[in-house]
């Protein structure tokens, strides 16, 4: 079947800007996990002889200096760091309760999926910022706080999605004889049922992350999240806004690191959920 021109060319766009958004991606997570080898500088180190040199004013600090005379770019790769280890470990922490509730309250249904269903209202209808600051308030900044709260707030969606599927294909033919012959639940779960969910989980983990990257970054630019000095996008934010006058770069600059994170994730995303849509062809 030939397609027309103009949705060909959509079609070659869109595998540019996802091919584009992975190439990001990656810079991003290489420069993280590589930080001590990739940044020119030590994020901590203070040179009050260049403070707020602004970018592209010598080749030893290509991106500025901040404040404290700190190099830009050396703790814009280091403040990749906290939101990418929350955004992960909070996604891993949220699949790790919401796919066995929803393995569960699907297959068996009956009160156990009405009572896990009643929680992951409950969960779902208390804003997530909010208990993330009332906890840290009262238990202290920790980020291993901030990933499970994140994880908490999160896991009902993918409790949702696992849920749906298993209600939809636990009927199926294949599934039944499974269970006629002897096949476990445990079982059913590994051969039948995961095989199934995790394309579906991979278009929520992308989602998840997106918006756990954002809530740790609000959280840090609220004062709640990572302590400075170290160094973390969502504080740079916050510490740079008194003087976006004369010192634009020090917010806009991990602004802008944060919005290339959330974009790039955000287009792989719904390129994985446009492929599921479509069966798997291609695009």
């Amino acid at each position: 079947m030939n397609l027309p021109k103009s949705t060909m060319r959509r079609r070659d766009l869109g595998k540019v800007g996802e091919w584009a958004a992975i190439a990001m991606l990656s810079a991003l997570v290489i420069g993280a996990v590589f930080a001590p080898f990739v940044a020119p500088y030590d994020p901590l180190a203070q040179d009050l002889t260049n403070i707020m040199q602004p970018p592209f004013a010598s080749m030893a600090h290509p991106l500025g200096t901040d404040f404290l005379g700190r190099d830009m770019l050396s703790r814009i790769i280091y403040g990749a760091q906290p939101p990418m280890v929350v955004g992960a470990f909070a996604v891993l922490l949220a699949l790790v309760i919401g796919v066995p509730l929803g393995i569960m309250s699907g297959w068996r249904g009956g009160w156990p999926d009405m009572a896990i269903g009643r929680l992951a209202d409950i969960q779902m209808s208390i804003p997530g910022l909010v208990l993330a600051l009332l906890v840290l308030a009262m238990l202290g900044k920790h980020l291993s706080l901030v990933v499970l709260i994140i994880a908490l707030e999160s896991w009902p969606l993918h409790y949702r999605v696992v849920r749906a599927y298993v209600q939809s294909v636990r009927g199926n033919g294949y599934v039944e004889a499974a269970s006629l012959a002897g096949v476990g639940p445990v079982g059913i779960t590994f051969r039948h049922l995961l095989p199934g969910v995790v394309p579906l989980l991979a278009v929520t983990a992308t989602a998840n992350v997106a918006t756990a990257v954002l809530a740790e970054a609000a959280l840090s630019y609220l004062g709640m999240g990572v302590v400075p000095p170290t160094a973390d996008w969502g504080s740079m934010v916050a510490e740079g806004q008194t003087q976006l006058s004369g010192a634009w770069w020090i917010s806009v600059l991990p602004g802008f690191a944060l919005i290339a994170l959330l974009l790039s994730v955000q287009v792989i995303g719904n390129a994985i959920s446009a492929r599921q849509s479509l069966g798997g062809r291609d695009l």
